[in-house]
C-alpha cells in the first residue's frame, strides 16, 4: 500500500508541475547555487530562445515649410544602438557567498541547429559589429563574468550599432550563448544556454508642423477606396454604387473642436446600412496630437447617451486606433479600422466635395432618407440641416 501511495504522490506532483507551464524567473527558486543564463526580454524559465526582438526605430520627419503645406523630409541617418542583455545568475533569492567567476561562450551548435530546424540563415555577428561590457578572453575563449559576493546575478551586454543602410542585415543576427565554466558553483542542467536572434529594425514618420496650424478636416463627402472595392454590398437593388463616406464636425465650440463624425464605417456605406440593427454605420474621429496631427477613430459604445445608437458591432466590438492622418496637400485621410467583425481595414478617403447631399434608397428602412431624418432619430450635433 505504501508503494502504491508513493507512486500516486509522484504522479500527482508530475501533473502539477506540467500544468504550471512556463515558470516566471521572478518566482523561480532553485534552492541551491545553480548557475543559469537568460535574456532580459525573457519572462519564463523554460524559454531558451527569443526570435524577433524590437531593436531600433529610425524616425523620419516630414517638415511643413510654408502655409501651403509644402514639405521637406528629414531622413533619420543617426546611428542607433540595440542593447542585447543577458543575465547570469545563481537562482532564486540566493546570493553568492563569494565572488563567482562564470565563463560564457558563444553557442555555435545552437545556431546550427536552429538554422536546420527553421530553414534559416542566422549567424553570430563578427566582433567588429558590436561591443560588450565585458571583454572576450581570447585565451580562455569566453567572457569571464563575475557574480559578486552578496549578489545573485550579473549582466553581459552586447551593444549593436544600428545603421540605416544596413537595416536588413540585423534580421539574421544571432546571439547564442552558453555557460562554459562555473567555478565553484553548480551548472544548471536546464538553463545553461540562451539564444536571441533576428533584430527587428523599422521606420516611422512624424510630422513637424513648424508652427503652422494643423489644417482642419474639410466637411463634406469623401471617395472611399474601401467602398469602391466593395460593390457587392454597396450597390443595392437600384443599381447605384454608394462609394462615399461623409465627414461632419460635432460643432464649433472649444470643447468640440477637432472632433468629427465619419458616416460610413469599415467597408460599408452609411447610405446603404445607416440604421443597421447591430448599430449605426458611423465613428467618432478626434484629433489626438496637435504636433503630429494624428487622429483617433473609435466606436460609439452602447450606453453612450450622447449619441442615438452605438457604432455597428456585429459579433465583435470595433477597436480604437490612434495613428490616422490627414494629408492637406492631397486632401486624403488614411484611416485604420481595427476589429470590425474580426477584421482590420485600412481605408483612404479622398475629399471630393462640400456637398453632403445623401443618395437614399427609397423605402428602405435602414437607409437614411435625409439628414433631417438622422436628426429626428436623436442625433444632436451639427448636420447640414443646421445651416
Amino acid at each position: 500500500m505504501k508503494t502504491y501511495l508513493s507512486y500516486i504522490t509522484i504522479f500527482t506532483l508530475t501533473l502539477i508541475t506540467a500544468a504550471c507551464g512556463k515558470l516566471d524567473y521572478e518566482n523561480k527558486e532553485f534552492y541551491k547555487q545553480e548557475v543559469y543564463i537568460i535574456n532580459s526580454e525573457s519572462t519564463s524559465a523554460t524559454e531558451r530562445e527569443i526570435t524577433g526582438i524590437q531593436a531600433y526605430t529610425f524616425v523620419d520627419t516630414l517638415k511643413i515649410i510654408n502655409d501651403s503645406y509644402d514639405t521637406d523630409t528629414l531622413v533619420d541617418y543617426k546611428v542607433g544602438t540595440a542593447n542585447i542583455i543577458f543575465k547570469i545568475g545563481i537562482g532564486g533569492s540566493l546570493s553568492a557567498h563569494e565572488d563567482l567567476e562564470i565563463l560564457i561562450d558563444f553557442d555555435e551548435e545552437a545556431v546550427k541547429d536552429y538554422n536546420i530546424s527553421k530553414n534559416a540563415e542566422r549567424y553570430i555577428p563578427d566582433p567588429s559589429l558590436y561591443t560588450t561590457n565585458i571583454p572576450y578572453d581570447q585565451t580562455r575563449k569566453g567572457f569571464p563574468v563575475v557574480i559578486k559576493a552578496g549578489t545573485a546575478s550579473t549582466s553581459l551586454t552586447f551593444q549593436v550599432p544600428i545603421e540605416r543602410d544596413k537595416m536588413e542585415t540585423y534580421a539574421d543576427f544571432a546571439f547564442a550563448l552558453k555557460i562554459k565554466e562555473t567555478g565553484n558553483a553548480t551548472l544548471s542542467r536546464q538553463y545553461y544556454n540562451f539564444m536571441v536572434s533576428k533584430l527587428n529594425v523599422d521606420l516611422e514618420r512624424v510630422v513637424d508642423w513648424s508652427g503652422f496650424p494643423i489644417p482642419e478636416i474639410p466637411t463634406g463627402r469623401y471617395l472611399s477606396a474601401r467602398l469602391l472595392g466593395n460593390g457587392a454590398e454597396n450597390i443595392p437593388a437600384d443599381g447605384r454604387h454608394r462609394k462615399y463616406k461623409y465627414i461632419t464636425p460635432l460643432g464649433d465650440t472649444p470643447e468640440l473642436k477637432g472632433k468629427y463624425i465619419i458616416w460610413g464605417t469599415g467597408v460599408w456605406s452609411f447610405e446603404v446600412f445607416a440604421y443597421h440593427g447591430s448599430g449605426w454605420m458611423y465613428n467618432l474621429f478626434t484629433l489626438n496630437d496637435q504636433v503630429a496631427g494624428t487622429y483617433t477613430i473609435e466606436p460609439i459604445l452602447a450606453g453612450n447617451n450622447d449619441f442615438p445608437a452605438r457604432t455597428f458591432a456585429y459579433s465583435t466590438v470595433q477597436g480604437v486606433t490612434e495613428d490616422n492622418k490627414y494629408d492637406p496637400k492631397t486632401k486624403t485621410l488614411t484611416i485604420h479600422y481595427k476589429n470590425v467583425i474580426g477584421q482590420d481595414y485600412t481605408d483612404v478617403l479622398t475629399f471630393e466635395s462640400e456637398d453632403l447631399t445623401l443618395d437614399p434608397i427609397k423605402g428602405n428602412s435602414i437607409s437614411p432618407q435625409s439628414w433631417a431624418q438622422v436628426k429626428s432619430k436623436g442625433y444632436k450635433y451639427w448636420l447640414p440641416e443646421d445651416k
